[in-house]
Formats: structure tokens, C-alpha cells, sequence
């Protein structure tokens, strides 16, 4: 699972909102994945324009408060050795309890369309799409063991938690009945400026549509990275993600308590390959006959990263996947309680390891994510993520490497990333203006006697 590392200008989020914006170019969704929010069509552009708003403002221009941007660059070669910033006052905003630190951290839109970040001694309430609230708390819970907390709030317009599930799901079951170029077609008429902007480095290699037995439609969808094709306007953000994307190798697989597949994930060589079943409008298991998905499932995860000259990662990480959608809140929670097979360099061996046992002990390390609304409120995006550490000579090993990944995101990688997922949802909001007008002439004629 993805833990919580508290790297303080949060990547989790940023990993998210590029993963939404793979999702939007990967299902090739038509136009009227967006168009049934609400049951009004007009109600629904509004609300999809100020979630894609709300998504471009978070990275216009990002400038970093320069307390908060030592906080986080502490943060980041600490976060697994906690013990050299826990009384550090440089660091630290506010001291909760002796034994408790907390950074509070807010992202605005200010003037001139730019977006600040900074630390705070207080937490204001999300108030404009794009505002974020961000909490980092640790604490130390015995001897060189600590206990790491985040929690960060985008607010996202008024989108209700059950119209973002829905969106979700109608991106997923876009593909039934269609062929594989209706679907290509349909997505370069509706979205063709978004589908330039995140084009630029990221493309669709391969689409398939099959229907299957039982009215069934099985799908696969492959998303190639193409550093030649963003090199030329993003070259600090491609050499990036060439470096780590690129030999990384990493393979998810959904299961129900059985142990039946329902979701497949793999990624090597730049590509990740995307593989679902549908049957009339539903998420089914992937092989045998068709059932519904429960809603308590399995996450199992493989995955390997070159960092420096070391291959490192796990194999056989199995959490629990919740997924709730109740009321004004729909989430997606994992739960990891079971430590998985490391790989780790040679130099490791005779190195302590029950260190790496620690995460998973107890409660375990958890990620959640969730869409929260309430009335008269902005709805809310919401991350929170715990993870145990126990400081030992194989933490400080892997923080290093940690350390040295995060060293190599400098201010012009991140600077390109952000123009880039910024300029993406700007064209996406102009396709929908595009295709919101379509929605009212239809509406319009439709009414007409």
C-alpha cells in the first residue's frame, strides 16, 4: 500500500490528482460521464467545472512560504528517523502535548493567479475550490518508536460525495457496449483540448473492448509514458520521471475475501496495463462466472524501484480494501497488517530487520481516501494516511534512499509538474464549456412541444 510518508508539500495528493488525470484520458470516457452528476445536466457541467477548477488552482503558480519549505525538506530526509526533528522548534508549529508535534500547513489562491503555501499556527476552514488543509502530526509513542498522522483537504466545489462516486463509476463502465474506436472517437470529439494537454507525455497504446459470455465486456486499456513526445516544453519533469518511472515495476491486483480477481494493475517499461469486467453497468470479477463486487476486497501489491545503483521493493503486500458510500461521505480505505517480502540490497542482510515489522503490527499502517460534503460548506478531497516507525540501522537505510528521491524533486521538476496537471485540467474545463452548451441545446429542444 501506499503509506504516509510526510513529505510536507503532499505528494500523496499530487500522486492522486495525476492519477485523476490518467483516469480521465485512461477510460476515454464520452462527454456524458459528466453529464449525469445530477439529474440536471446543467447542474452537472457546474459542478464538474469547479472539481477540474478547483484541481487547476491547486498547482497555478505554486509559491512555498520559505518556513514551510524548510519544515518540508526536514521532513523529507527525516521521515523514517524521526528522532532528529522531533524537538527541532525550527520544524514544529505548535507542541500539542509533550509528546506530540504538529505542522499545519494551508494552500490559497492569492492575486495574480497564484497559488501560496505556508505554514499556519491555526487551521481555517477550506472556504474556495482549490483551498487546501493540510496536517502533519507525529508522535512518539517509546523508545525510537514514532507514529506519523497526515490528513489533507482539497475543497472541490459543490460536487456531492455520491455524484464523485458516480463519476467514478460511469468513468469505468464508459467502454460497455461501444467499440475500441467508438470510445477513441468519442473522446477526441468531446475532450480534444485535454486530450492534447495530457497527451503530452502520456498516450493510450492500446484499447481493448471484448464483449464476453453472460453479457459481459471485458476490458484492457494501456497507458504508455512517452518521455520523447514531453521533453521538449517539460524536460526537468520528464528527465524525472524517466529515472524512477522508468525501470520501476509494479503489479495490483483487487481480489475478494475468496480470492477471486476483480481489478489488475501492471506496470514495467513505461506502460501501465489496466484490465476490468463489466456486466450491464456493473464492476464484476474478472474471470468465471460474473459476480458483483463486495465491498470489502483485497489490495495485492508487488512493486520495485531503482534508486542510486539499488533495486528495491516488496513482494506479496496484501491489505484490506474498504469501499463506503454512505450518506454525504464515499470512500476507499486500505489497511496493510501484514508485512510483505522485502527486496532489498546485499549490504542489508546482516542488518537488523525486525524494524520492518513495525508498520504492520497493531491497527497496521493505513490510507484512506474520501469525498466529504455537508450543506453550505465546500466538499472536501480528502487524504489521511498513519504509518509506525522504528528507528534502526535498515530505517535509516531506506530513508536515505527516500531522502535521495525526494533531493532530485527540485523546485524546477516541481514547477514543471505543476504546469503540467495545471494546464491538463484547464483544458479539460474548456471542453466541458464546450460540451455543457450541447447539454442545455439538447435540454432546450427536448422541452420544446
Amino acid at each position: 500500500m501506499q503509506t504516509t510518508h510526510p513529505r510536507a508539500r503532499p505528494r500523496s495528493i499530487r500522486a492522486i490528482v495525476l492519477g485523476v488525470a490518467a483516469g480521465v484520458v485512461l477510460a476515454g470516457g464520452c462527454a456524458d460521464t459528466f453529464k449525469n452528476i445530477t439529474t440536471s445536466p446543467a447542474v452537472s457541467q457546474s459542478q464538474a467545472d469547479q472539481l477540474f477548477g478547483a484541481l487547476a488552482t491547486r498547482f497555478d503558480e505554486v509559491e512555498i512560504g520559505p518556513r514551510y519549505d524548510f519544515s518540508r525538506v526536514k521532513l523529507s530526509q527525516s521521515a523514517l528517523v524521526p528522532s532528529r526533528i522531533f524537538d527541532d522548534t525550527a520544524v514544529w508549529e505548535v507542541h500539542p502535548t509533550p509528546s506530540t508535534r504538529l505542522l499545519i500547513i494551508t494552500g490559497d489562491a492569492v492575486a495574480g493567479g497564484r497559488y501560496r503555501i505556508d505554514r499556519q499556527r491555526t487551521l481555517s476552514p477550506a472556504a474556495r475550490p482549490g483551498d487546501t488543509r493540510h496536517t502533519i502530526a507525529l508522535e512518539r509513542l517509546g523508545d525510537n518508536w514514532y507514529r506519523w498522522e497526515t490528513n489533507v483537504d482539497l475543497a472541490i466545489g459543490t460536487i456531492s460525495a455520491d455524484g464523485v462516486a458516480s463519476m467514478v463509476s460511469a468513468l469505468f463502465r464508459s467502454p460497455e457496449g461501444r467499440t475500441d474506436r467508438e470510445v477513441r472517437d468519442d473522446y477526441a470529439a468531446a475532450f480534444p483540448r485535454a486530450s492534447a494537454a495530457f497527451g503530452r507525455g502520456f498516450a493510450i497504446d492500446s484499447l481493448r473492448i471484448l464483449p464476453g459470455a453472460l453479457g459481459t465486456t471485458n476490458v484492457s486499456l494501456s497507458l504508455g509514458f512517452h518521455p520523447e513526445t514531453m521533453r521538449a516544453t517539460f524536460p526537468a519533469f520528464t528527465s524525472y520521471l524517466d529515472k524512477y518511472l522508468g525501470p520501476a515495476k509494479y503489479h495490483l491486483t483487487l481480489t475478494d475475501p475468496t480470492g477471486s480477481p476483480l481489478f489488475d494493475v501492471l506496470g514495467r517499461d513505461r506502460m501501465m496495463t489496466v484490465r476490468y469486467r463489466l456486466q450491464r453497468g456493473k464492476l464484476v470479477s474478472l474471470l468465471g462466472i460474473p459476480h458483483a463486487w463486495p465491498d470489502t476486497l483485497r489490495l495485492n501489491a508487488d512493486m520495485s524501484l531503482k534508486v542510486k545503483l539499488f533495486t528495491v521493493g516488496f513482494r506479496k503486500l496484501t491489505t484490506e480494501f474498504v469501499i463506503t458510500n454512505a450518506g454525504r461521505e464515499a470512500s476507499w480505505t486500505a489497511v496493510a497488517q501484514k508485512e510483505p517480502e522485502w527486496d532489498l540490497p546485499l549490504i542489508t542482510e546482516r542488518l537488523i530487520r525486525s524494524p520492518l515489522r513495525r508498520p504492520f503490527e497493531g491497527a497496521g499502517s493505513m490510507f484512506r481516501v474520501s469525498v466529504r460534503d455537508s450543506a453550505g460548506t465546500q466538499t472536501l478531497f480528502t487524504r489521511h494516511g498513519r504509518l509506525d516507525v522504528q528507528e534502526s540501522t535498515i530505517m535509516r537505510f531506506i530513508g536515505s534512499l527516500g531522502s535521495h528521491m525526494m533531493g532530485d524533486l527540485d523546485k524546477r521538476v516541481e514547477a514543471e509538474e505543476d504546469r503540467f496537471v495545471h494546464d491538463g485540467f484547464r483544458a479539460l474545463q474548456a471542453d466541458l464549456h464546450v460540451v455543457g452548451g450541447r447539454w442545455r441545446t439538447e435540454t432546450e429542444n427536448a422541452a420544446r412541444p
